[in-house]
């Protein structure tokens, strides 16, 4: 452990908890409080100030620092068996623990996902394998697996994956059909909303210009996502379905969740570190490496992300965590439409929220706990066990120090991958610790549980985040 924080951990050989964490910014629902928590078969069974707290196995004093609910990074490409060469459960559990995430949604990449024995078989690679506890996503959905939603559901898993685009188009009518069974067996319907028409038109007119990397976003255009997630609202309005958009991106595409939101549709929207951080000109200075589909756009679209995120109309952050090998971006050194689309991030969400979000008056903790905790969980169907600092809650807690800066290396990120697209950057605000269920996973620096922590998380039904 740290200076810091060695010189207050102890142990006790008798106590009433297995773990006391004490002289803690504890941020709860209702705000922050000065306390700690006690933990006891890995629930939170105290909430009190340090005064209150009883004697423990085991006792860390937090030196101040903020203690917050686990991250829940709901979208993230982790384990896919055909591309182990990428990520796996426990590379890429091991990212997320070391950026203070404790529960993640594994999403198919390019395996499907969409029947019972296909979740079996990956809730035993995961408990095997995973630091993290996960659940995961079904799909991608098509005209011939939307009809098993209402078994996966039963089986836990209630969100389910579409694409209006290449590589997974599906059509408008399998889209209307999954909506209007989520909204008779629960859950949602996430969609990644570009128009492939525009794509199309726009990728034929780019044809000679495809040897700058700016390039990808250029083909790519705002009103392709606009006016997907206008269909797709639409739908969702008239069959009832709760439809989550995908990696929103646009000022124009966060405009049409909030007039959905306004209607009393029920639509929700999550936002990508990425593209809090880099906008569209970066492009050609960071080279295929800043390759993801939808594409970095540019600095008003990047200030409209923050904006959406403060006042509500987005509800969540998550990573799109999707990197791969460096020789598959590198193809695209000359031509990048021959890289690989996909960056990293799970490792970063944190980090990102607290260097260029907290830090430079972006947001405020409220917002932080929510997007990325407490409205996941609700929208997931994890909530109140995951996601909130609350007697009866699984003990997933991160204490992070706001004002410690990091230079961001590929050394110290633990994907797979062996690069980031953040490499160089200097942050402020690092996580310095993660429990799972009480146990401890990650310390400064160090993934410290072993492979098979992780536990598969059953969903609910889940719920739109209502007032946020």
């Amino acid at each position: 452990m740290s200076s810091t924080l060695t010189s207050t951990f102890r142990k006790q050989t008798r106590g009433s908890v297995d773990l006391v964490v004490k002289n803690a910014k504890l941020l709860l629902e209702s705000g922050i409080a000065r306390g700690g928590i006690g933990v006891t078969d890995g629930i939170i069974v105290v909430i009190a100030s340090d005064e209150h707290l009883p004697e423990a196995g085991t006792i860390i004093d937090a030196a101040g620092k903020i203690l917050m609910p686990g991250l829940i990074d709901a979208h993230a490409h982790i384990h896919d068996p055909k591309m182990l060469d990428h990520e796996t459960f426990t590379t890429g559990s091991k990212a997320a623990v070391a950026g203070g995430v404790t529960t993640f949604v594994d999403m198919p990449l390019t395996n499907q996902v969409d029947t019972v024995n296909v979740v079996e078989e990956k809730i035993v690679q995961g408990e095997e394998m995973s630091v993290a506890d996960f659940t995961f996503y079904a799909g991608m959905m098509n005209s011939e697996n939307h009809v098993a939603i209402p078994l996966l559901v039963e089986k836990g898993i209630a969100a389910f994956k579409a694409f209006t685009c290449e590589p997974y188009q599906t059509t408008t009518g399998v889209i209307v059909k999954c909506l209007s069974a989520v909204s008779e067996s629960g859950g949602h319907l996430t969609v990644h909303a570009e128009d492939q028409g525009i794509l199309d038109e726009f990728r034929t007119e780019m044809e000679d210009d495809w040897d700058a990397p700016i390039s990808h976003s250029l083909a790519r255009p705002n009103i392709a996502e606009q006016l997907a997630i206008q269909q797709n609202i639409n739908i969702a309005e008239q069959t009832g379905g709760h439809l989550h958009i995908a990696h929103v991106t646009t000022r124009e595409g966060v405009q049409e969740v909030e007039k959905g939101k306004i209607r009393g549709v029920m639509v929700t929207t999550e936002v990508c570190p990425h593209h809090l951080v880099f906008y569209r000109d970066d492009m050609n200075r960071l080279g295929p490496k800043s390759k993801m589909n939808p594409p970095l756009r540019t600095k008003e679209d990047r200030a409209a992300l923050w904006s959406a995120l403060l006042r509500g109309g987005i509800d969540m952050v998550v990573s799109d965590h999707a990197p791969s090998p460096v020789e598959k971006k590198d193809a695209g050194s000359e031509d990048i439409r021959e890289a690989w689309s996909g960056v990293d991030g799970i490792q970063m969400i944190l980090r990102v929220l607290l260097s260029e979000g907290i830090n430079k008056s972006r947001m405020t903790f409220a917002r932080l706990l929510r997007v990325c905790s407490r409205n996941p969980a609700r929208i997931f169907g994890l909530y109140p066990k995951k996601g909130v600092l609350r007697i009866g809650a699984d003990a997933d807690f991160v204490i992070l120090d706001q004002i410690k800066e990091e230079k961001i290396t590929a050394d110290m990120m633990e994907s797979k991958c062996g690069w980031t697209l953040y490499e160089g950057m200097t942050m402020r605000g690092v996580p310095v610790m993660t429990f799972i269920r009480g146990t401890q996973v990650y310390n400064e620096g160090a993934v410290i549980a072993k492979p098979g922590h992780g536990k598969f998380q059953e969903m609910g039904s889940g719920e739109r985040p209502i007032g946020d």
